[in-house]
């Protein structure tokens, strides 16, 4: 996932801040665009989550003679 148009909206915002903006506004393209990356980031964080639950991690420590 590359989160062009996240980096994108972060950018502007930031932008606006810096000039004392009080709105901000942005075109339709621009939100979809943006909804996309975010359901595939939300997407992403769920896959990774459902695998990671499902492994199982067994770890045996020996002391030995110590």
């Amino acid at each position: 996932m590359s989160g062009l148009y996240i980096r994108k909206f972060i950018d502007r915002l930031q932008q606006c801040e810096l000039k004392g903006q009080r709105d901000f506004s942005c075109p339709i393209a621009d939100a979809k665009n943006l909804h996309n990356d975010i359901t595939r980031l939300l997407l992403d964080l769920e896959a990774v989550k459902k695998s990671s639950s499902e492994e199982v991690i067994q770890l045996e420590l020996g002391g030995g003679d110590f």
